[in-house]
């Protein structure tokens, strides 16, 4: 949400599942490794392709893309958007990647590259001064949808079938109406999520009346609400991201930003979908979690959080945690037990299995 406009949140979080060709492994001992270090840059999107190629995006228009598993990085500052932040990445491979930035009217912005990041042009540029763009996601290389915060009871979601050329309005009547003042937190680029089929979702905070999850299983024809046990009693709490270990199995987590040496009931699980939730165990992180990924190939269902107050890990889908650490981090994705990437103040880190089972 607005508020988000300075930077504000890092938080990690990361899950495992356990669908693979190679034997399921588990996270045992995991710490950070830093693979691109500058103290001048903040990254809140980070996207892990596969376990070789990663991008990651923030503040003063910069992009970093490594192809070689974080052994050499390319650093892209994309023109005309050195004014605005990077919140979020949707990567393909090497080659083609979008980026989203936030701001109220036009700083909210779609940028894609076809070529690693040497040209890039402009997708979107948002012309409505009462929106404000959060985060988006795709389900193939035409076909996407990006979130925006609320206004006078409506959401603003756009929709790309061509790759980014045109990006029209999904027609607000077909999306549940918003509470006031209802929106996300621009923390991580994990408010929205896309999976197989054309199920999506995107989560809420800051209603001071309920969060909410609001998903599509038609590629975004229509859209249905359910409510989650997370809280949202001010602006500055709620739902601050989400993660999709299958059409079925979606986790969301949060808390309150601006409290951190408070722990809040701060997880929530669905085996349906997104139909309904139940509460799982709190993440031993202080505020809100700000980023959260499954980490596919493992042997039990495995998620990582992150935030600016450190990292912490389940590997019974919320049942119990594991706390990594301290590090600041604001997001986190994850292609496999070896693809373990997060992003916040300062560069980008890599997770190191200590021992596997």
């Amino acid at each position: 949400m607005k508020r988000f406009l300075p930077l504000l949140l890092p938080v990690l979080f990361l899950a495992a599942c356990s669908t693979t060709e190679e034997a399921p492994v588990a996270l045992t001992a995991p710490s950070w490794d830093w693979q691109y270090e500058d103290s001048t840059a903040f990254f809140i999107g980070i996207h892990a392709v596969d376990d070789q190629t990663v991008w990651a995006a923030g503040s003063q228009g910069r992009v970093v893309r490594s192809v070689d598993g974080g052994a050499s990085w390319s650093t892209f500052f994309v023109p005309g958007a050195d004014s605005v932040q990077f919140r979020d990445v949707h990567a393909f491979d090497g080659n083609h990647a979008f980026v989203l930035s936030i701001g109220n009217g036009t700083d909210s912005r779609i940028y894609r590259t076809t070529d690693g990041g040497e040209t890039w042009d402009l997708s979107f540029q948002n012309e409505d001064e009462n929106a404000f763009f959060d985060c988006f996601s795709f389900w193939d290389p035409s076909t996407g949808f990006a979130f925006s915060d609320s206004f006078e009871g409506e959401f603003t979601l756009i929709k790309t079938t061509d790759g980014g050329d045109s990006w029209p309005r999904i027609d607000p009547a077909i999306v549940p109406d918003a509470r006031d003042g209802e929106g996300a937190f621009a923390a991580s680029g994990t408010c929205v999520h896309t999976w197989e089929g054309g199920h999506g979702w995107f989560a809420t905070g800051a209603s001071a009346v309920d969060t909410r999850v609001i998903r599509t299983t038609d590629y975004g024809a229509t859209w249905t609400e359910s409510i989650t046990p997370i809280a949202s009693l001010t602006g500055s709490e709620g739902i601050s991201t989400m993660s999709i270990l299958d059409a079925d199995h979606v986790i969301v987590l949060g808390g309150d930003f601006t409290q951190r040496d408070s722990i809040y009931a701060n997880v929530a699980v669905s085996s349906d979908g997104g139909q309904t939730w139940t509460r799982g165990t709190s993440a031993p992180i202080g505020g809100s979690v700000y980023g959260s990924t499954y980490v596919p190939g493992t042997d039990s269902p495995t998620l990582i959080g992150v935030a600016p107050t450190g990292t912490a890990l389940t590997a019974d889908n919320a049942a119990t945690w594991t706390r990594i650490d301290d590090t600041n981090f604001w997001t986190i994705s994850a292609s496999s037990v070896d693809g373990i990437w997060a992003a916040g103040p300062g560069g980008v880190a890599r997770l190191v299995n200590g021992d596997t089972e």
